[in-house]
């Protein structure tokens, strides 16, 4: 990190990050906590636990099922964006000997977080489907508990955070907006349906009036 800032400030930076991730990772004194903690974080291992919410909400919420399944296409593409990210920065996970992680990961790539990046991104997504306070608390606590447990520092989980909000907040819009120009495509194919069978119904029934009208001047004659 230093080195991508340069100089006096990068390093500053450097230090001010690492001394906010030894802040929050020295919280982890509870094994009872830190065991929950582990358990949670566990549920956003490749953005698991929004994926889940996600396809929950499509089959019980069949109103707005296309909704929540852009929101799952957020999610995917924010962890594809993340990972990408981060196979270019390769920043190394953190590595102290006085605070070790508390649990493996799969990779030794630490920036961004892909936690927080498909937790933001399931927030942006969902935000217009469930209340945001949850939501978002929710997306906070899986990023957090990244730095609790050792795995990251705090520019990982803010960087993953915005980005991953950046792309399921553009993914949901793009979405949507495909949704309504089907929406407005059905209902200009109903009323021009409509307008035919009301024009057929006029044709016939114009057709059987004149029909009878001859029915009954022949009968005259």
């Amino acid at each position: 990190m230093a080195r991508a800032l340069h100089g006096r400030t990068g390093r500053a930076f450097a230090r001010l990050d690492l001394a906010g991730m030894r802040a929050v990772r020295s919280t982890a004194r509870s094994r009872r906590a830190t065991r929950a903690i582990v358990v949670f974080s566990r549920t956003g291992e490749h953005g698991a636990l929004w994926l889940g919410v996600g396809a929950l909400g499509a089959t019980v919420d069949r109103r707005r099922r296309e909704d929540w399944l852009v929101g799952v296409a957020a999610i995917g593409a924010a962890y594809v964006v993340n990972t990408s990210v981060k196979q270019v920065a390769r920043r190394p996970r953190p590595q102290l000997r006085d605070l070790p992680p508390l649990v493996p990961t799969p990779t030794q790539l630490s920036f961004p977080s892909s936690h927080a990046a498909s937790s933001f991104a399931a927030a942006a997504a969902f935000s217009s489907l469930v209340p945001k306070a949850p939501l978002y608390a929710t997306a906070a606590a899986m990023a957090i508990s990244r730095v609790h447990l050792g795995v990251h520092y705090p520019t990982d989980i803010a960087i993953g955070g915005v980005l991953g909000w950046t792309v399921g907040g553009g993914v949901r819009r793009v979405g949507h907006g495909i949704a309504e120009r089907r929406r407005a495509s059905w209902e200009d194919h109903d009323e021009t349906g409509d307008r035919v069978a009301t024009a057929a119904a006029v044709a016939t029934a114009g057709a059987a009036a004149t029909a009878a009208a001859n029915t009954d001047t022949g009968a005259s004659r």
